[in-house]
């Protein structure tokens, strides 16, 4: 393990230099940070799946620092839902993405599979997660997408 985590260590850089970090100190806290989500990818990654290994593992490696950001900064992710939690980390990134505002109207499905799926598991891993048929889950995906893409249609 120790071996595949210093082969994608590169990715790992890629990612924490997304995040610009002002020093040293926060470069080497969002590198552990980093080290972390690999591993956590590296866990749960399947080749069965016929996806890549670093498209797989961008989100987890960039939740983890996103994490560690928000710890440096004195917030608790745990006290967030899950849709603010990912909020936060659209606000960190300064993106202008149809995830950037949250529709109220979400079920609390919808806002548990779109909440899966940033976090980098397939709609097979999701399924299973959450006890549904894969076809099932891809409709509560698309149906939340839809909401959120309507409800930011006029901003």
């Amino acid at each position: 393990m120790d071996d595949l985590i210093e082969q994608n260590m590169g990715l790992v850089l890629t990612v924490v230099n997304k995040f610009n970090p002002k020093n040293q100190t926060e470069k080497d806290a969002y590198v552990q940070a980093g080290r972390i989500g690999l591993w956590k990818a590296l866990c749960k990654f399947s080749t069965s799946g016929g996806s890549k290994f670093s498209p797989y593992a961008w989100n987890p490696i960039r939740w983890e620092i996103i994490k560690e950001i928000r710890a440096i900064n004195g917030k608790n992710l745990n006290n967030l839902s899950p849709i603010e939690a990912h909020q936060d980390q659209l606000d960190l990134d300064n993106t202008n993405t149809f995830w950037e505002w949250m529709p109220t109207t979400l079920t609390i499905a919808e806002e548990n599979v779109i909440t899966l799926k940033l976090e980098g598991y397939t709609f097979k891993e999701i399924s299973t997660k959450l006890s549904l048929q894969r076809a099932n889950v891809k409709k509560i995906f698309d149906s939340a997408v839809n909401k959120i893409r309507e409800t930011n249609k006029y901003d």
